[in-house]
């Protein structure tokens, strides 16, 4: 099995390459929807998040994500506490699904990891190849402050909290640019799954 991991910077269109190759038929495991099930209600990672950053977290047994998200994207070391906590159960449920898939044998499986670089999945065996999605800096500010209603300061701030762009693209086997339209992504989409079938027919015969 080919594990492909799919990453690249906040707003830079990594979901919607991720929805293409999910409509093309490639299972996919997404590290967003794993990280959001770990802190679901009654889960010991909330409990840890709780006892780190206090009960008014926590609303109506659910984790209040804005509370939580003004509090860490303000301040690199509560950042860290965030992830010290939350990335080790990501990981564990992570490894989880990708057993699962293996024992589909489906031939390529994509982890769509926002973090891949940052969680040093980049190491390790723990992908094969790694696909970046890049936009320009002023694109990403402008798609994050009309995604997620916020001014200048607060996305520039999110932005800033992850890796260079520039050291993403360094470490990518393939690199999909999207400042343009939706059709020019898709049309990189397309010539991306030519080259992966292509390279999961090499890894099989390896």
């Amino acid at each position: 099995m080919l594990k492909i991991g799919l990453t690249g910077g906040i707003a830079t269109g990594k979901s919607t390459v991720s929805t293409m190759l999910r409509e093309a038929g490639f299972p996919i495991v997404d590290a967003d929807v794993v990280a959001r099930e770990v802190v679901e209600p009654g889960t010991p990672t909330l409990e840890k998040i709780k006892l780190a950053f206090g009960p008014d977290i926590i609303v109506n047994g659910v984790l209040n994500r804005q509370r939580l998200g003004e509090i860490v994207f303000q301040n690199g070391a509560e950042l860290k506490k965030l992830n010290d906590i939350i990335q080790p159960a990501i990981s564990s449920a992570l490894i989880d699904k990708i057993s699962f898939w293996r024992l589909q044998n489906v031939p390529i499986l994509i982890l769509d990891v926002p973090l891949l670089f940052e969680r040093d999945y980049d190491k390790n065996n723990s992908v094969d190849k790694i696909v970046v999605v890049t936009a320009d800096e002023e694109v990403q500010l402008s798609r994050l402050k009309t995604r997620n209603n916020l001014n200048k300061i607060e996305a520039r701030n999110r932005v800033k909290a992850q890796l260079p762009m520039t050291q993403k693209i360094a470490g990518a086997d393939y690199v999909i640019d999207n400042n343009g339209t939706i059709e020019e992504l898709q049309e990189q989409v397309t010539a991306l799954i030519s080259k992966l079938k292509e390279n999961s027919s090499a890894h099989g015969q390896s």
